[in-house]
């Protein structure tokens, strides 16, 4: 007996690249212009990466320094006012040091303001990665009125 079964036969084509390509000529891959733009990318990258790293751990190493010139101005200012309203002379500052090792210094302008007022302008200065840095505050301070009367 004849096998009444008909096969089919199904030709699958093969692509064909255009002339020119790599992979025609049997080789496959990154040329080496590829492979360099390519390390170059990755190398700004991890440079940028390093470079944000490295000023949040200058941020979190000099706050201390900052932090201690902002309250030295805040005290000195406090007791310029308790001074003035106790009847002191007034103090003098010329600078201080600090834990970390590092010399802040006072510039304190007192001026008069009003009748019995004053102003009060302070400004530290302090040493961060050897680059001089400013703060200044000015605050006027009113007289206590006699409520004794």
């Amino acid at each position: 007996m004849g096998n009444n079964i008909k096969r089919s036969i199904t030709l699958i084509a093969k692509p064909t690249l255009p002339s020119g390509s790599r992979a025609s000529g049997g080789q496959s891959g990154f040329t080496f212009v590829e492979v360099l733009i390519a390390v170059f990318v990755l190398a700004v990258g991890l440079l940028t990466i390093a470079a944000v790293f490295a000023q949040g751990v200058s941020i979190l190493v000099n706050t201390p320094t900052q932090l201690a010139a902002k309250e030295w101005a805040n005290e000195i200012i406090d007791e310029i006012a308790v001074s003035r309203d106790a009847g002191l002379p007034t103090p003098t500052y010329d600078f201080k040091d600090i834990e970390n090792g590092s010399r802040l210094l006072a510039d304190v302008r007192i001026t008069p303001s009003g009748t019995d007022d004053i102003r009060v302008d302070v400004t530290i200065t302090y040493p961060i990665n050897r680059r001089s840095h400013t703060y200044s505050t000015a605050v006027i301070i009113h007289a206590i009125e006699d409520l004794s009367d």
